[in-house]
C-alpha cells in the first residue's frame, strides 16, 4: 500500500495521499505535519455514512467524490478494505488523478486476490565434526624487543562555526505575511507550525527559521496552491537577509 501511495504522490499537482482501512488502520504518504491522523479517520467514518445514504436516495452505488475548497481538492475513492483519498493542488489535471485512481483500485484488488507466499521450510541444522590434530609446537627465535610507538599528536580540530542567530521580532513579520496570504487561516498553521518546530525566542537561529518558513510553505500550498504559497515563503525569507 505505501508503494502505491507513493506513486500517486508523485504525480503533477498532487499534495499527498493517505488510506483508511474499515479496520482503522492508517496509511499515509507526503502528508504536513500539522495533518491530524485522528481527524482524518473520524472524516472517513463519517464519508462511509454520507456515501451509503446518498446511494440510498441515488438508488445505485456511490463509490467516489471529490471536494473542491477552491485552492485544493480532495479525491476520495471507495475500495473493498477502505477509502484511498488524494490531496490535489487547482493545477492537478481531473482526468489524470482519475484514471490512476482507477488503476490503483484495480491494483489494490489484485493485490487481494493473490495467495500469501507460502512459508519456507524450516533450515535442518548440520552437524558438523572437527577432526582433531595435534601438532608439535614450532619453537620461535627469539628477537629483540620491539622499541616502543611513539603516540600521534592528535591534529587540533577547527572549532565549529557558530549559528547565525536572528532577533525573535522576525517571527511577528512572518506571521504577519502568513495572514497576509491565508486569511484566518494564516495565525492556525502558523501556531501549529510554531508548536512542532519548538522555537526558541531566546535563542533564534537562521536556520531554524528557515526550517520553519519552509513548512509554512508547504501547509499553505494546500490551500492556496504551490505558486502563492512560494510567494509568500520568498517574503518571509527577505526577511531573514
Amino acid at each position: 500500500m505505501e508503494e502505491l501511495l507513493i506513486r500517486l504522490s508523485s504525480l503533477p499537482g498532487v499534495t499527498g495521499s493517505f488510506f483508511v482501512g474499515d479496520d482503522s488502520s492508517f496509511v499515509s504518504q507526503s502528508l504536513s505535519s500539522s495533518f491530524v491522523q485522528e481527524n482524518a479517520k473520524r472524516a472517513v467514518m463519517v464519508l462511509a455514512q454520507t456515501f451509503e445514504a446518498l446511494s440510498q436516495v441515488a438508488q445505485f452505488k456511490i463509490n467516489r467524490m471529490m471536494v473542491n475548497t477552491g485552492g485544493s481538492r480532495l479525491f476520495i475513492r471507495r475500495s473493498d478494505k477502505g477509502f484511498l483519498n488524494l490531496l490535489t493542488d487547482i493545477t492537478a489535471d481531473v482526468s489524470v488523478i482519475d484514471s490512476a485512481l482507477d488503476g490503483a483500485l484495480k491494483e489494490m484488488l489484485i493485490m487481494a486476490q493473490q495467495p500469501a507466499p507460502a512459508p519456507a521450510p524450516p533450515a535442518v541444522p548440520q552437524t558438523v565434526v572437527a577432526a582433531s590434530v595435534k601438532t608439535a609446537p614450532v619453537q620461535q627465535p627469539a628477537s629483540a624487543p620491539a622499541a616502543p610507538a611513539l603516540a600521534p599528536t592528535p591534529a587540533k580540530a577547527p572549532a565549529p562555526k557558530p549559528p547565525t542567530t536572528v532577533d525573535a521580532s522576525i517571527l511577528e513579520k512572518i506571521l504577519a505575511q502568513a495572514e497576509e496570504a491565508l486569511g484566518e487561516l494564516g495565525a492556525t498553521i502558523y501556531e501549529n507550525q510554531l508548536s512542532d518546530h519548538k522555537l526558541s525566542t531566546s535563542k533564534l537561529t537562521r536556520d531554524s527559521v528557515m526550517k520553519f518558513c519552509y513548512a509554512l510553505q508547504k501547509d499553505a500550498s494546500m490551500i492556496i496552491g504551490p505558486s502563492a504559497a512560494k510567494q509568500m515563503a520568498d517574503k518571509m525569507m527577505m526577511l531573514l537577509k
